[in-house]
C-alpha cells in the first residue's frame, strides 16, 4: 500500500487528478475529459503516464541497508 501511495505522490498533479477519477472514482475517460475541458487522447495521455508511474513503484526492489554502503 505504501508502494501505491508513493508512486501516487509522484504523479503529476494533472495525473494524479486523472489516475483517481478513473480508477477510484470510476469516471469515463469522456467524462474525465469533460470535467477538466481536455480532450479522450489528453485523459489517455496522462493516465498512460500515471500508471507508468505507478508499475515503476510497484516493481522497485528494495535494497538490504548494506547495498548502500558500496
Amino acid at each position: 500500500m505504501r508502494r501505491a501511495e508513493r508512486a501516487v505522490d509522484n504523479m503529476s498533479p494533472m495525473q494524479r487528478e486523472i489516475f483517481l477519477g478513473i480508477r477510484v472514482d470510476e469516471l469515463s475517460y469522456a467524462e474525465v475529459a469533460a470535467m477538466y475541458r481536455i480532450t479522450v487522447a489528453e485523459v489517455e495521455y496522462h493516465f498512460t503516464g500515471a500508471l507508468r508511474i505507478l508499475d515503476r513503484h510497484m516493481h522497485e526492489r528494495h535494497h538490504k541497508w548494506w547495498q548502500f554502503w558500496r
